[in-house]
């Protein structure tokens, strides 16, 4: 009995040694970047400035519900 499936280590690998399609293996290799490194240089200014917008919301609210 043959086993066709990589083995687990190799599954789960950063870099799988071989693609069933080439364009995804070109995809992977130069153009795939993490979503999360994308985002974190916004994350000093962005969560500041959501935070003030949520303070003035709920104040707002407030004010409107007196």
């Amino acid at each position: 009995m043959s086993n066709t499936q990589p083995p687990p280590d190799q599954a789960l690998a950063e870099h799988p040694m071989e693609y069933s399609d080439p364009e995804l293996r070109v995809y992977t290799d130069e153009q795939a970047e993490d979503i999360l490194d994308s985002v974190v240089h916004y994350m000093p200014i962005m969560l500041p400035v959501m935070g003030a917008l949520q303070i003035f919301m709920l104040a707002m609210i407030a004010v409107w519900m007196a």
